[in-house]
């Protein structure tokens, strides 16, 4: 659990990035982590960080999330 005071796991916030979050703003708009105490904002921003990372090392993996499966399934 990232974010305790509002019960958002990093599973929820990946999800947010998947469909389109781009920074710690986002996520909080998203799913409320890090808006009651803060205490989770630092780990949010390394999930942000680390996401947007990955995206620009293999950017096939971000547009993989964005579009659904069956489009980016082998034929």
């Amino acid at each position: 659990m990232v974010c305790i005071c509002n019960m958002v796991s990093e599973k929820e916030i990946i999800a947010a990035l998947k469909k389109g979050a781009t920074s710690t703003e986002d996520i909080q708009y998203a799913t409320r982590a890090g808006t009651s105490c803060g205490k989770c904002l630092m780990t949010i921003d390394q999930i942000v960080e680390e996401y947007e990372l990955n995206a620009a090392i293999n950017p096939q993996r971000k547009l993989d999330d964005l579009l659904p499966a069956q489009l980016t399934a082998p034929a």
